[in-house]
């Protein structure tokens, strides 16, 4: 898990990249990402039905990602709807860099915490290690939409 690739593959990601499925623009994946991290290091207060199903859904989730898809991005599903919480559809003049360098930030964030194990919305408490290859996995399977990441 070489969080480097991640920056170096947001570098490459311009605001005019189109995605290979989906309809998020780059401005509108970058802020997605941003919000699942947000939701992640508990910094967005969710309503208590996300809560619970969020809570419910992460379990199977993070089974899901290590048992069937094995954290490879060409293994994930197109497509999928997603929360509220995360859904950028709505969202109107974005601004590209401003949003890219809020992932980035973020993602340093997420990458320097040290604590042996973390508690979040959607996983409960969880070690270190895997609650920042979910963080991982989600960007690089975004960024891998874009084509900016390469496995």
């Amino acid at each position: 898990m070489e969080y480097t690739k991640l920056y170096s593959s947001l570098e490459k990601l311009k605001e005019e990249t189109t995605p290979k499925w989906g309809r998020m623009s780059s401005s509108m994946m970058l802020k997605h990402c941003s919000a699942f991290v947000d939701v992640y290091l508990n910094k967005t207060k969710l309503n208590p039905f996300i809560f619970i199903v969020g809570f419910v859904f992460g379990i199977f989730h993070r089974l899901y990602l290590k048992y069937i898809v094995r954290y490879n991005v060409k293994n994930y599903i197109k497509n999928l709807p997603t929360l509220k919480v995360f859904n950028t559809y709505q969202s109107k003049n974005l601004d590209f860099e401003f949003e890219k360098n809020k992932l980035i930030t973020d993602l340093k964030e997420v990458e320097s915490i040290d604590n042996k194990y973390l508690f979040n919305n959607f996983h409960g408490v969880v070690p270190n290690k895997a609650f920042k290859k979910v963080v991982y996995f989600h960007t690089s399977y975004h960024l891998y939409q874009f084509d900016v990441y390469k496995t």
